[in-house]
């Protein structure tokens, strides 16, 4: 390579070295610099992002309110089960006991061992 090359090179790579670290001693801005307005402005009021909530649905009138509790009422005591009575329920359960010890003999049965 002749001199004229090596010092075009070496005046690019120059270049290029001061136009990275300049670019670098750039800040930016400070946010809103250019804005008229130097700080919140205090008008007095709360701002409104958005409108009122409004009722979707009409609302019930106490007589609607009282016949839906009564239909409510008559379809709960149409459920009621023997499980709503205690002396049912203990006889179901006995029922059960006797069925489980009948099972577990036909069981034994089964296999032999009685």
């Amino acid at each position: 390579m002749n001199t004229p090359v090596k010092t075009i090179l070496r005046l690019s790579v120059g270049a290029v070295l001061i136009a990275g670290l300049g670019a670098c001693a750039n800040t930016p801005p400070a946010p809103m610099s250019n804005s008229p307005l130097t700080g919140p402005v205090n008008t007095g009021t709360y701002p409104h992002f958005t409108p009122d909530p409004k009722g979707e649905t009409t609302q019930f009138t106490p007589e609607e309110k009282e016949a839906l509790r009564s239909r409510t009422t008559a379809a709960k005591n149409s459920q009621v089960g023997p499980s709503s009575d205690p002396a049912v329920a203990a006889r179901r359960q006995a029922e059960m006991q006797l069925l489980k010890k009948q099972q577990a003999e036909d069981l034994k049965a089964i296999e032999g061992k009685l």
